[in-house]
């Protein structure tokens, strides 16, 4: 039933998403960021967005995952892509822990240039790199990672991620 619930609510804030316009070029100073982080996946550098989902570690099937959010805009109008990771390891993430070596796979959910979002059932393999954390924030429920040529690979598929990311994590 969790499973249902987690592929409706990703599927709600995906569709809930693709509503946000930007409305003029008055907004703040694109230099500092907005004040948001940003990560390079593929070569292109994205902000991180404010709809995430919050990750975990569930101690009794020693697994857990974290989602990349980010708003890739188009043409005026913001869409959220998300990059949902899953791992085994036997603690909770710790600072200096590497994803990648914790079964690492990425369960991408984005939207496709025609409007239809694909999630990719096949998830994809780590290759090479790094996702080390560098701090835990439990008091603001929050995880820091750094993406280090992080390439993840399905067939002839792949994304390289790149870029430090503070994501929403429930301890």
């Amino acid at each position: 039933m969790k499973k249902y619930l987690y592929q409706f609510m990703v599927a709600l804030m995906a569709i809930t998403s693709f509503t946000l316009v930007a409305c003029s070029d008055d907004d703040d100073d694109p230099t500092n960021n907005n004040g948001r982080n940003s990560i390079e996946i593929n070569g292109v550098s994205y902000n991180l967005s404010a709809f995430s989902f919050m990750g975990d570690w569930n101690e009794t099937l020693r697994k857990g995952d974290f989602t990349v959010a980010v708003d890739n805009e188009s043409n005026g109008v913001i869409n959220v892509d998300y990059y949902t990771f899953s791992y085994h390891n036997a603690t909770c993430p710790q600072v200096g822990d590497d994803f990648a070596e914790m079964d690492l796979a990425l369960t991408p959910l984005i939207e496709e240039e025609e409007g239809s979002i694909i999630d990719l059932e096949d998830s994809f393999k780590y290759v090479s790199g790094t996702a080390v954390v560098t701090n835990t924030n439990p008091s603001e429920s929050e995880i820091t990672v750094n993406f280090d040529n992080l390439r993840m690979s399905n067939g002839s598929s792949s994304y390289t991620f790149k870029g430090t990311a503070t994501l929403m994590f429930e301890y």
